[in-house]
């Protein structure tokens, strides 16, 4: 039952792909672009060598970060759509906090921001979290609000009073030799991309083997009947958006340490939002999200390559997304389509 149900999930995702492919093709085709030019230059751009590849694989480490915080918010029945937020207060955490500490070897300075900035994505988020239980307000509305308030308060920190010399809105750079170094042999991954893996497996296997994370499966599923069953709701809520801001924290201090090097406005671009994408179209497991998580950054970086050496807008691929993040969430199209299907065989 269990491999029917993995099948069912995995063919639900592709054929979601499959239909953001199509209506795709005819987006690009009525912008005056030829569908097959544009897929072979995007596949290209994202896995057409080794150096690409490892591009692609880069831009994967933070969407697996934020496809993780989505994935255990969404398994708790909560929709947490300030990931973006969450990464960002990580992101700041860790900038100037390892600025301060740059005294510490590299691998205590990295373990002790990168917990820091756990705490500060997991404090964001337990806002919303204790808002809700206490207040019954709408997670949905208080964590997009607390987006705008991480924007512009870490705006006004690189702005202002954190603001490195020049007219960017930066912090200084942190010492090269406290940042996440390259894994042997490879002049675009860093370690960062093993510690996602590592998160992935230990997420996994935290819903599988603990009472935890059995609680807020079971929250997810059926909210009354977990509370009939004697699980704690507000403390499991709580718990469950705490945690989801806490990996969305370490994403963003990924950001830092193996990336920029520094806090920079607009970092992001928009990885907490792709997040939730990536965790529904995995199904809200931790392999779907991996996979999901390359496909995105294979679209990061295929964008790119399609409007360099191709001249095809990369917004083309925006719509793409768009178009995948639209039918992902509509699972109820998909479910009439396999009706229709079989009513036809």
């Amino acid at each position: 039952m269990k491999n029917r149900k993995y099948i069912h999930q995995m063919g639900t995702s592709l054929l979601s792909i499959v239909i953001a492919v199509i209506i795709g093709s005819i987006v690009i085709g009525l912008c005056g672009y030829s569908p097959v030019l544009a897929y072979t230059a995007l596949l290209k751009g994202a896995f057409g060598s080794p150096a690409l590849l490892m591009t692609t694989l880069e831009k994967s480490i933070p969407l697996i970060f934020c496809g993780i915080a989505a994935m255990i918010s969404f398994k708790c029945g909560l929709f947490n759509i300030g990931i973006e937020g969450q990464l960002i207060m990580g992101a700041i955490t860790y900038a100037l906090i390892g600025l301060k500490l740059q005294w510490l070897p590299m691998p205590l300075h990295i373990l002790v921001c990168s917990i820091l900035a756990m705490l500060a994505g997991a404090l964001w988020s337990s806002i919303a979290a204790i808002l809700k239980v206490t207040r019954n307000a709408n997670e949905v509305v208080t964590t997009v609000m607390l987006n705008y308030i991480a924007i512009y308060f870490t705006e006004f920190l690189v702005a202002g009073p954190f603001m490195a010399e020049g007219m960017i809105a930066q912090s200084n750079a942190l010492d090269e030799r406290k940042m996440i170094p390259f894994i042997p042999g490879s002049s675009k991954l860093t370690w960062a991309c093993v510690i996602a893996l590592v998160f992935l497996i230990v997420i996994a296997l935290f819903y599988k083997y603990t009472v935890t994370g059995y609680n807020m499966i079971a929250t997810g599923i059926n909210f009354k009947a977990a509370e009939a069953g004697g699980i704690r709701m507000n403390s499991t809520c709580i718990l469950s958006m705490a945690l989801s801001g806490a990996i969305a924290g370490l994403g963003g201090a990924m950001l830092v340490s193996a990336t920029y090097g520094r806090f920079v406005l607009d970092m992001s671009s928009g990885y907490g939002f792709d997040g939730m994408a990536i965790a529904v179209l995995g199904q809200n497991s931790a392999i779907g999200v991996l996979f999901s998580s390359i496909l995105f950054g294979g679209l990061r970086t295929g964008s790119l390559y399609m409007a360099m050496f191709e001249g095809i807008p990369s917004e083309l691929v925006s719509i793409l997304q768009g178009v995948i993040i639209l039918v992902i969430s509509a699972p109820m199209l998909v479910r009439y389509l396999q009706v229709w299907r079989k009513k036809y065989e």
